[in-house]
């Protein structure tokens, strides 16, 4: 509708022109003038409000699009980080199954006696543990 007047005021502008020079009436040419521009500076100033809202409208699908991808990407970092915490996990249980296992068969190959040397070294260990903690409480006094 706007584009239509303006044009309604572009051709009642020229035509304002047109009698004035032919009627040697400057007034009323200027005013036709006048009339054109106003018409003009309407059209501009409507293009750039077109303009403004198609780049405001690009620039909220380009962060749109940003923000996918960064959320994209994000889920396939944290999905990343899952597959590498369970293979840790499995590994690190795998050692713990080594080493359980390896404990095991050196206890089933002691003999009475190195059975007992072992219960002398485990009290050693604990009595040794012991003594730290007392002596770290006592520090912290």
């Amino acid at each position: 509708m706007a584009d239509l007047e303006n044009t309604a005021d572009k051709v009642k502008g020229t035509a304002k022109e047109a009698a004035g020079a032919v009627t040697d009436d400057a007034s009323l040419e200027a005013e036709g003038q006048g009339d054109q521009a106003a018409a003009n500076a309407k059209d501009a100033a409507a293009n750039a409000a077109e303009s403004a809202k198609s780049a405001a409208s690009d620039a909220a699908d380009t962060v749109t699009d940003k923000a996918a991808a960064v959320k994209e990407k994000t889920a396939e970092a944290v999905n990343s980080g899952r597959s590498a915490a369970a293979e840790a996990r499995a590994t690190v249980e795998d050692r713990v199954a080594e080493l359980r296992q390896a404990t095991f068969d050196s206890l089933s190959d002691l003999d009475e006696s190195d059975g007992r040397k072992a219960g002398t070294a485990v009290a050693a260990v604990i009595a040794a543990i012991v003594l730290f903690f007392i002596v770290r409480a006592i520090r912290n006094r």
